[in-house]
């Protein structure tokens, strides 16, 4: 009976320090859905317009955002701090919003932009951009504070392992 209990709470404070570990990556995980579902919706409205060049970019957005959304996934059962497919899609990410803010003031917009039909869809769009720009950044920051243990689960952690 005892070793039943033991056993019990070893599980459950195993299963408690996964969820902490886990939780650290949080924001990361919502931003990446986040990107994910914008640029499967850039895609998805690229589509009925036919423009070769905003279907590909949607498309390699999305399988970038896909492949980082995965390795968060992986978070769950891996302690280690990095996440290097993440860390790269995220400046991938922000390269990519810069670029789409210079061509959307182009005349070449339209291949990359076909729904930008008029000026406050356009303002909508340099918005979603910049959004997008200042999210990864804070995501960029957040991953170095936890590869250096400057995140606020460092001391939640180590607090919960030294109280169990």
């Amino acid at each position: 009976m005892a070793d039943e209990k033991d056993e019990i709470a070893r599980k459950k404070y195993e299963d408690n320090l996964k969820y902490l570990y886990f939780s650290r990556y949080l924001m990361l995980r919502y931003s990446v859905s986040a990107y994910l579902f914008t640029n499967i919706f850039w895609l998805i409205f690229s589509l009925p317009y036919k423009r070769i060049a905003g279907i590909i970019a949607a498309a390699i957005m999305t399988i970038f955002a896909a492949a980082a959304a995965i390795e968060q996934l992986s978070k769950m059962h891996n302690r280690d701090l990095n996440v290097p497919i993440t860390r790269i899609y995220f400046w991938i990410q922000i390269v990519v919003n810069i670029l789409l803010i210079i061509l959307l003031q182009l005349p070449i917009e339209k291949y990359f932009f076909p729904f930008a039909v008029d000026q406050s869809s356009k303002v909508l769009i340099l918005t979603i951009l910049l959004v997008g720009i200042a999210l990864a950044g804070c995501c960029e920051v957040r991953i170095k504070n936890i590869i250096n243990g400057k995140d606020r689960y460092t001391k939640v952690i180590a607090t919960f392992k030294k109280n169990h």
